[in-house]
């Protein structure tokens, strides 16, 4: 008996565990439910992470910043590539020229902003010497009542492109008073050059080709971002006849005022080898870009490696203006033919027209413009390009009168001057 009711007490205590056992379980279960469903959903539908199953798993997204809508966020993903791929295509920008008949057909023309230097001369020569072409010219000279051929020779720099039209930029003495022009590019082909526009001022020429074949323009760099001492290389056509002639030197000077022709340019320096026929070619950095455009040299021959080039911002900014005017936008002219007397220090005025601003006679004596004194045509010139097209402007004269007699001829002047107000008017529009 002792034995039965032993067992009958170990199957109470068992039945009474399992109990607690079971109980405890059921709470541990309804705990775990709830705290990992989502919005309701029973524990059983949780689906693993996909990020940790394989390769098929969506991948994770950036975490959005506060207030950034995703919207928002794609967009800045795309543009960080599109700055990406921008970094890695070709260091060059076009630079479209519009002008009111090439709206639909602009001129293109590359600009520099990133260009990486050459390893060598050869590299650099070899990538630009193709935009640089030969040009000859013909005109009529008269002599002694007789009429000749004058054959001349320059440079010029192909920079713009307008479907199969090219545009080069040389000077315009290289083109001066030309009837005929000829291009001829280095791989041996000339091409008819038609003259869109000059000014003698800045001594810029733009002229024209028409080639169906594809020909490689110059880039342009920065002439204001020049270091003195930086190696330049020029390209032109020495004598007449020898087009692709390469030399190479260094930034002397930058910003050197220089009188040529009656006008004061402001120029860059180089000891680069300069000589007749280089007019109008190009200066280029060791970048391949094109900086300058070469156009004088000192002529005395007991000075050496004194060489001169228009820097290229001001080139450029000339070029756009001949291409969309004929003239450069702004520059003043009072429509009056002035001589200089030489040996008395004095400019006088040979001829006026209908078209010349007020108040000017002819013989009259320019003695001063805007309170500063002219004694010359370098004066006289200097003078005007302060003024802009439109302005007014005091000037002081002494009148004249011709004075003629059988032996000589020549200008008397008043012992005292005039002065009056008058208008400068835009160069180009109307005949000097």
């Amino acid at each position: 008996m002792k034995n039965a009711s032993r067992y009958i007490t170990l199957i109470i205590v068992f039945l009474l565990a399992v109990a607690i056992f079971a109980s405890g379980c059921s709470q541990m279960s309804d705990s775990l439910g709830t705290d990992n469903a989502i919005d309701g959903a029973p524990a059983s539908d949780i689906i693993a992470d996909p990020a940790v199953e394989g390769e098929d798993a969506t991948p994770q997204t950036e975490p959005l910043s506060e207030g950034e809508t995703e919207i928002e966020k794609e967009t800045q993903s795309t543009e960080d590539q599109d700055s990406q791929s921008t970094e890695s295509e070709q260091d060059t920008s076009p630079v479209i020229i519009e002008t009111p008949e090439s709206v639909q057909t602009p001129i293109i023309t590359y600009v520099s902003y990133n260009s990486k230097v050459y390893s060598s001369t050869a590299e650099m020569v070899a990538a630009v010497a193709d935009t640089v072409v030969e040009i000859s010219t013909e005109s009529v000279a008269t002599q002694w009542g007789r009429q000749y051929i004058v054959s001349g020779a320059g440079s010029g720099v192909l920079i713009g492109k307008k479907e199969n039209v090219y545009y080069i930029v040389t000077n315009h003495h290289v083109i001066s008073d030309a009837r005929e022009i000829t291009v001829r590019t280095r791989a041996g082909d000339s091409y008819a050059g038609t003259l869109i526009a000059a000014d003698d001022s800045t001594d810029i020429a733009v002229i024209t080709i028409t080639s169906t074949a594809e020909l490689r323009t110059a880039v342009l760099g920065n002439s204001d971002d020049l270091q003195i001492g930086e190696d330049l290389i020029a390209i032109g056509n020495p004598l007449g006849n020898l087009g692709g002639t390469v030399t190479k030197g260094i930034l002397s000077a930058t910003g050197r005022s220089i009188q040529i022709n009656n006008y004061t340019m402001t120029l860059l320096q180089t000891d680069t080898a300069i000589n007749p026929g280089n007019s109008g070619g190009g200066l280029f950095n060791m970048k391949g870009e094109l900086i300058g455009v070469v156009n004088a040299k000192t002529s005395d021959e007991e000075i050496e490696g004194i060489c001169f080039a228009i820097p290229i911002n001001i080139a450029v900014r000339v070029y756009d203006d001949l291409i969309k005017y004929g003239y450069i936008n702004g520059r003043a002219t009072f429509n009056i033919e002035v001589v200089e007397a030489s040996g008395y220090n004095l400019v006088y005025i040979a001829s006026v027209n209908s078209n010349s601003s007020e108040n000017f006679e002819q013989y009259d004596m320019i003695y001063k413009i805007n309170g500063k004194e002219i004694t010359s045509l370098l004066d006289y010139n200097t003078a005007l390009s302060s003024i802009m097209a439109g302005e007014a402007v005091e000037v002081e004269v002494y009148r004249g009168s011709l004075r003629q007699s059988f032996w000589n001829s020549g200008i008397n002047f008043d012992s005292e001057s005039t002065t009056f107000n008058t208008t400068a008017q835009q160069y180009g529009l109307a005949a000097e």
